[in-house]
């Protein structure tokens, strides 16, 4: 067994472009991956081999100048490159079986699915992959969902940035030294023990894969799916058992009770689409003791706040003409 850290760079294109493309292929394909850089770690966390490769896009094939300046690939580098197909091929090759891949942050590897489905290709040996920051937060300060960003993990382990950023090789490599002072073993346990909890996921108003997105918040949460959810185990309706907790990001957190299965969470996450649609990825999963704890407390700290602006604002001073 070994872990592969895992960064990509992806090339952008213009909006309209971007929906053209993306109606013709019937799929999501928000960027295109140039570069796949890799750093392979041993069972002990030694660094043990290396990865990279430029990818010659298909659809996007001119090099957008915002991903030029940030990473210094140019035009001629990408006309280079090699097909999807055959750098995947030798990315395989690279990693063998029996690997577990890690990234920093959630991006990485629906970016490269996507870019796989756009292609017609498979990868199910990429199965295994982890998000490397809610390791780093729960060896750090156990802050929950916070993203923080690479740059915030290197300088907490004073790892110094001696390599530039924005190269696929060079992040990965930065990405591994980060690993290196992680429990990594007992974060991918973690990390299964959470999937195992989730009993469904379902995406609604993927305008960017042709479905109709939402034209607002308000008719997501209109949606059928969200109004009347229904217990993924037995199939009966969910009864609401506490409020709708807002967080930051657009995260929607709803604690619901089944006559059968017991407390179940749904929490519905909105993101933009590229027509500026609304889209809302719903996960249902089990309520644990501890999870229902926290989302109460977080409903209590939100009702306190309430209380003091609303006293706050009505000693506030008027002013008189």
């Amino acid at each position: 067994m070994k872990y592969i850290v895992l960064d990509l760079e992806w090339n952008q294109t213009y909006h309209e472009k971007a929906l053209a493309v993306q109606r013709e292929l019937e799929s999501r394909l928000r960027g295109e991956v140039i570069q796949i850089g890799a750093v392979m770690l041993d069972e002990k966390k030694n660094i043990c081999g290396s990865f990279c490769v430029t990818v010659k896009p298909r659809f996007y094939k001119k090099i957008h100048r915002h991903v030029m300046r940030l990473t210094g690939i140019d035009q001629k580098q990408l006309d280079n490159g090699l097909p999807l197909r055959e750098a995947m091929d030798a990315f395989y090759r690279f990693c063998g079986d029996d690997a577990i891949f890690l990234t920093w942050g959630p991006d990485d590897i629906p970016m490269l699915c996507d870019n796989l489905r756009a292609n017609r290709l498979e990868a199910p040996w990429l199965s295994r992959n982890y998000d490397m920051q809610p390791m780093f937060n729960f060896d750090t300060d156990g802050a929950e969902r916070k993203q923080r960003s690479l740059e915030y993990a290197m300088d907490y382990f004073h790892i110094e940035q001696t390599l530039p950023a924005h190269d696929a090789l060079n992040d990965a490599y930065f990405t591994a030294l980060v690993a290196q002072r992680l429990h990594l073993a007992e974060g991918v346990r973690r990390a299964d023990e959470a999937k195992t909890d989730n009993l469904s996921l379902f995406v609604l108003g993927d305008a960017d894969s042709g479905e109709r997105g939402f034209s607002d918040i308000k008719s997501v949460f209109a949606a059928p799916q969200i109004v009347n959810p229904v217990c993924p185990l037995c199939g009966e309706p969910l009864e609401d058992a506490d409020k709708l907790l807002h967080s930051k990001g657009q995260r929607y957190l709803r604690l619901y009770r089944c006559k059968t299965d017991g407390e179940i969470f749904t929490e519905v996450r909105l993101t933009r689409n590229i027509n500026e649609t609304w889209r809302a990825r719903v996960t249902v999963y089990r309520a644990t003791e501890e999870k229902i704890t926290r989302y109460r407390d977080k409903l209590a700290l939100k009702k306190d706040f309430a209380k003091k602006n609303r006293r706050r604002n009505k000693k506030a001073p008027t002013i008189e003409e």
